[in-house]
């Protein structure tokens, strides 16, 4: 008898936890670059070192992320059955007559290069030629990385956002990464020291650095809003933020349709859509006209 046989939950859980920990480590890169001007660094002077200095970071990131994809994979492959990632022929098994049944860890599961054929010979529907692609070519990555001292590797950081980005939608399209990310956020250690209360402040503002980072289409594609779009504050992040410590500015919701009339804002990070007011702002010098149903503007964030 098999026992303690892992649940699609179990890989998906542990995906996601290193799919944060890879995003993490990135960025807080972003942010802390981000910050160059205020503590009076020029960053087009600054650009090149920093990177320069951040490469073993960015390729232990992205080394992290194929990590998370192939346990997903695997999370994949166990809702179809468990038993299907055991690799070994049988004479190879633990014995079975080991009292108390043998343990599913004990049997050497299918490596990293096999998972997509298994995958896509007993699953329904396959994987898809352009995931089929990227995750091959994070594995050649990967192990230029673990196998050797990886000098000749040049990892940018929007190619581990992308590729963070891009896995997460593929595997889990109907989630949005920031709402994800909010929530691992709000259970971080440092959440008991009282971080866990910036949660949606950090999560708002990585996403920003994440739209000024990234193309036009791939924007589109993983928050699903126009990086051209005249953008707004979600009145549900307003609200959740600490306002007392910082004026809260991160604006990344947009009307949806995009028209002069559209009474609908949806924001990337909370993932959801909010009913708002065109109304002009009481303010004189704000030009908004986008108010939210408890009547602050969602342009100056001022209350009407």
């Amino acid at each position: 008898m098999i026992i303690n046989i892992p649940t699609p939950a179990d890989y998906y859980t542990s995906g996601k936890e290193l799919l944060n920990f890879a995003w993490d480590t990135t960025a807080k890169l972003l942010v802390e670059f981000d910050q160059a001007g205020f503590y009076g660094f020029d960053e087009a002077e600054i650009s090149d070192p920093y990177w320069a200095a951040a490469k073993r970071t960015l390729t232990t990131a992205l080394t992290i992320v194929q990590q998370a994809v192939e346990l997903i994979i695997k999370g994949r492959i166990v809702e179809i059955s468990p038993y299907i990632l055991i690799s070994d022929p049988p004479s190879q098994w633990p014995s079975p007559y080991k009292e108390g049944g043998i343990d599913f860890e004990a049997f050497r599961t299918v490596d990293a290069q096999d998972l997509i054929r298994v995958h896509d010979t007993f699953a329904q529907a396959p994987f898809g030629t352009h995931f089929v692609q990227k995750f091959h070519s994070l594995r050649r990555v990967r192990n230029v990385v673990m196998h050797s001292a990886g000098k000749n590797v040049s990892v940018q950081v929007a190619e581990v956002i992308d590729n963070a980005l891009y896995m997460h939608k593929s595997l889990f399209p109907e989630e949005s990464w920031f709402q994800v990310r909010r929530e691992f956020l709000r259970r971080d250690p440092g959440s008991h020291l009282g971080s866990g209360e910036y949660a949606t402040n950090t999560t708002c503002w990585e996403a920003e650095i994440v739209v000024r980072l990234l193309e036009p289409s791939q924007v589109t594609a993983y928050l699903g809003i126009d990086k051209k779009q005249r953008k707004y504050l979600c009145p549900a992040c307003l609200d959740d933020a600490n306002t007392d410590a910082e004026h809260f500015e991160r604006k990344l919701a947009v009307l949806a349709p995009k028209a002069p009339g559209s009474t609908n804002l949806y924001c990337p990070v909370c993932n959801h859509t909010h009913t708002v007011v065109r109304e002009d702002c009481a303010e004189v010098n704000c030009e908004g006209n986008v108010i939210s149903g408890d009547n602050r503007c969602l342009t100056c964030s001022s209350w009407q």
